[in-house]
C-alpha cells in the first residue's frame, strides 16, 4: 500500500497512514477513544493484515529495494567480488543477505546478475562455505 499525502510526501505502510490520518483529522477518528476497544481494533487489524504472507511480502519488497540499489552501485565493478578481486567487508555482509533472500524470502535473483556473480564467487571460498547457516549447529532450518 503506497499512498501520496500532500504532494511529495509518501507513506507506504497501513499503520503509518492510519496514524497520519488520526493526527491530521482528529474529528474523524479511525479508532475508538476507549483504550480497550482501541486494542481490540488493532488486534483484529494485525490478525488480518500482518500474517506470514504480509511479512513475506514486506521482506521481499524491502530486500528487492536494497538489491536494486546494490546492482546500481556495483555497475562499474568487474571483479569477482563486491569491490574488486579481493574479499572485503562488503562481501562479508552481502553473502548472508543474498543467501537469506534466496532461501527465506524466495527472491528471484535472476533480476540481480551482479549480485549473483559475486555470490557465486563467494560460495566458492571455503571460508564462506564453512560460515553458511546450514553448516552451523545452532541454525534454524
Amino acid at each position: 500500500l503506497v499512498s501520496e499525502i500532500e504532494e511529495e510526501s509518501y507513506l507506504d505502510f497501513g499503520l503509518q497512514i492510519r496514524d497520519y490520518l488520526e493526527e491530521k483529522y482528529p474529528q474523524r477518528a479511525l479508532l475508538p477513544a476507549d483504550p480497550q476497544l482501541k486494542a481490540l481494533n488493532l488486534q483484529k487489524y494485525l490478525e488480518q493484515n500482518v500474517g506470514p504472507q504480509e511479512s513475506l511480502l514486506f521482506a521481499q519488497t524491502n530486500v528487492e529495494k536494497g538489491f536494486n540499489a546494490l546492482e546500481k552501485l556495483l555497475k562499474d565493478i568487474n571483479g569477482k567480488y563486491a569491490t574488486g578481486d579481493e574479499v572485503y567487508m562488503a562481501d562479508v555482509f552481502m553473502a548472508p543477505q543474498i543467501a537469506a533472500a534466496m532461501q527465506r524470502f524466495k527472491i528471484d535473483m535472476s533480476k540481480y546478475p551482479r549480485l549473483c556473480r559475486i555470490f557465486e564467487s563467494l560460495k566458492a571460498l571455503l571460508e564462506f562455505l564453512d560460515a553458511s547457516p546450514e553448516r552451523q549447529p545452532d541454525a534454524v532450518h
